[in-house]
């Protein structure tokens, strides 16, 4: 039965971010249209938070889905994004990392309000939280689109090219566990660590130390990628025995990411795709 529901997964998209962290839709909207495309398999990565699996309620079928969040490490003094699929979420180290996340960015956040201020830019905390939602997980797009609302900016890409983007006057580092810490994290709670859209890294290098890291996969398909990175991610993850997966990193506004539908993958991806997934259920089966 399990090897009948994998062999028939051939439109996915494991790369979504709702409005539980910084995307568009809400957790219900975003399962609703991807039944309506109709997908195969998807998985909500919202960053540093799985609370949007809470808001999921019913059944979903045809429509799969893979749990997942995208968590922030960092590396050499660089940001470094990590796919965790399959996690347990009650685990006690996972969620010990996240509660420490969402109380970081808020300081954050203070922070850069009170930076901001002090250029006259003026802008409140609750205007802020009031746009990120119940839980208060707060991340830069939140801030931009309050800077946009007063008329600071006209566009949230302006707020980051002057004010909030990374070394600009209002940057603020969010804390961060290192690489190897959160790839340790996950597999503990019994999930894999895929390193996100690793053509993003500042030091494209980065991605076999992470390997050698214990990584188990690499988004070898994202929007932002070209053809040659497919395919030497493709050889690499091949090479290494890695899990392949393919993603949009859709969040549902236009300044962004914004595809949502299946994305691209070729056979091979797929194949590695439906392998994790088979590899995901037998694993919580378990539990």
């Amino acid at each position: 039965m399990i090897v009948k529901e994998i062999n028939d997964i051939r439109r996915i998209n494991l790369h979504l971010h709702t409005n539980v962290s910084d995307g568009l839709l809400s957790p219900a909207e975003l399962v609703k249209q991807a039944k309506q495309l109709p997908l195969d398999l998807i998985s909500i990565t919202d960053h540093d938070t799985a609370d949007a699996y809470k808001m999921l309620h019913g059944e979903y079928a045809p429509l799969r889905i893979l749990p997942g969040m995208e968590i922030s490490s960092m590396h050499q003094g660089h940001d470094v994004h990590i796919l965790a699929y399959g996690c347990d979420f009650s685990n006690a180290a996972l969620q010990e990392m996240t509660d420490m996340y969402l109380q970081g960015r808020k300081n954050r956040a203070i922070r850069m309000i009170e930076l901001l201020a002090d250029m006259g830019i003026k802008i409140k905390l609750e205007d802020v939280i009031a746009v990120a939602g119940s839980r208060e997980l707060i991340v830069r797009p939140h801030i931009a689109q309050i800077l946009v609302k007063k008329g600071y900016v006209a566009t949230k890409n302006e707020a980051f090219e002057k004010y909030i983007g990374n070394f600009k006057p209002a940057f603020v580092p969010k804390p961060e566990l290192k690489v190897d810490s959160v790839i340790k994290i996950i597999q503990d709670a019994g999930g894999f660590a895929v390193i996100a859209h690793p053509g993003k890294l500042v030091n494209p290098a980065y991605v076999h130390t992470f390997i050698e890291m214990g990584l188990d996969g690499i988004e070898v398909w994202h929007p932002d990628h070209y053809q040659a990175e497919v395919d030497a991610y493709i050889a690499l993850a091949q090479k290494n025995g890695l899990f392949m997966t393919a993603g949009s990193d859709y969040h549902g506004d236009i300044e962004r990411n914004n595809l949502f539908d299946m994305v691209p993958a070729t056979d091979l991806i797929l194949g590695s795709v439906r392998e994790l997934y088979q590899e995901y259920k037998c694993r919580s089966a378990k539990r």
